[in-house]
């Protein structure tokens, strides 16, 4: 029985985070985040509607 609390528990965190991923941030934008935090790329500012790195 607790096994199967668990592993409900578990899936429900999985796609309660894949959605809050998927409707509030977008995927590809997740992406470009991580990308930007595990490696040395900079993350481009945008200020006055103009890019700046």
């Amino acid at each position: 029985m607790k096994a199967k609390l668990l592993l409900f528990s578990i899936a429900w965190l999985a796609f309660i985070t894949v959605s809050h991923i998927s409707t509030n941030i977008g995927f590809e934008r997740f992406q470009k985040k991580v990308r930007v935090a595990l490696t040395e790329e900079r993350d481009e500012l945008i200020v006055g509607f103009l890019p700046v790195t």
